[in-house]
């Protein structure tokens, strides 16, 4: 309705409908596509859409076709998801499935972002943890690194069943069964390493061989953090400064609402359980709570809880009060970042 004042995206598309999904980190993502990593910045943005766009000749619509597919796969994971957590509260799994129909962050799962392929990855191995399979949830898991980077956190939730197991044995003096259990989490700590290895390599051949990067002399040669840091300004408490308030007010909410939530499942007063299970799922969004709160850029949070599951517990468990009537706080802040969010994004503004 009103005519871009950048004219970035018309360099990708002149379609009309498609030049309003592409903003931000997918012009990147099409650059790539097209050019490669040409630029040293462009290292921050994942390979594993760029690869999913190579695979289908670089074709927008087939990328949002299959962007939605995934969506409505990993609606169905939520359910069953939720269902195995909160010992099969069909109401609440229901409940679950349909806030995140309705994300607040659902601009990002209805453009070229990563959103979507990454919440589904992380919803199957999720998922595939529960059927037992542990080795193929770890794979889904580590393909996930090359979509966000925080995929790196459910090493944690793949882990923390074997460290506690481990930790009973040895209390038990069961010595021969922590070997076997150590014997039986190495291949799970393999697949996770040669996935995060392969994202750590491909920018230090590109940059490390020929010249020395300051990024490139650290023990951890991690390029996505330096890149992060000195392109985007993404350090320890970056976001706490007077001239981002309204990068504060909105960042502020997804915030308080996933720590509300957080603190109330720690006291035990939530649908999900604080058991082995319950807080294996809850530590990445523990770990993510964290990032978001002090180093990220605070107005992404909702963004990046989006992609987690406990996120969509924490709107099931809060949208409702006690005497049955709507939170207003919680559902203002759903039409808020469906509505205010998508005016945003599509005018270059914010929160992207």
């Amino acid at each position: 309705m009103i005519e871009d004042y950048d004219k970035s995206t018309e360099l990708v598309t002149d379609n009309n409908f498609l030049k309003h999904t592409i903003r931000w980190d997918s012009l990147f993502f099409m650059e790539i596509m097209e050019n490669d990593y040409r630029y040293f910045k462009n290292h921050a943005f994942g390979y594993g859409i760029v690869l999913l766009g190579k695979l289908f000749s670089n074709s927008l619509i087939c990328l949002l076709i299959l962007q939605k597919i995934c969506n409505a796969i990993s609606t169905e994971l939520i359910y069953r998801i939720s269902m195995h957590y909160s010992n099969n509260n069909q109401k609440f799994s229901f409940l679950s499935a349909l806030l995140f129909i309705f994300t607040p962050a659902s601009v990002f799962f209805n453009s070229l972002y990563t959103e979507a392929y990454f919440a589904f990855l992380v919803l199957l191995g999720i998922y595939l943890q529960i059927k037992q399979k542990p080795y193929l949830s770890s794979f889904a898991f580590a393909l996930s690194v090359h979509l966000r980077s925080n995929g790196m956190f459910f090493i944690l939730f793949s882990g923390y069943p074997y460290l506690v197991k481990a930790i009973i044995q040895v209390k038990d003096k069961k010595f021969k069964q922590v070997i076997a259990t150590i014997l039986e989490a190495i291949p799970i700590a393999i697949i996770y390493l040669i996935s995060i290895s392969i994202m750590l390599y491909l920018p230090y051949k590109n940059y490390c061989q020929f010249n020395e990067m300051e990024w490139c002399k650290g023990i951890i040669p991690y390029a996505y953090g330096y890149i992060q840091k000195n392109f985007w300004d993404v350090s320890l408490l970056s976001s706490y400064k007077i001239r981002k308030l309204f990068f504060l007010f909105w960042g502020m909410q997804g915030i308080l609402i996933q720590g509300f939530w957080l603190y109330k499942w720690i006291t035990k007063s939530c649908t999900i359980k604080n058991d082995i299970p319950g807080i294996s799922i809850m530590l990445p969004t523990i770990m993510l709570f964290i990032i978001s709160t002090l180093i990220a850029h605070i107005n992404c949070s909702t963004r990046f809880f989006s992609t987690q599951i406990p996120f969509y517990w924490c709107l099931a468990d809060l949208i409702y009060k006690k005497n049955g009537k709507f939170n207003k706080w919680v559902l203002f802040y759903i039409l808020e970042f469906n509505l205010g969010g998508l005016i945003l994004f599509t005018n270059y503004l914010l929160w992207a």
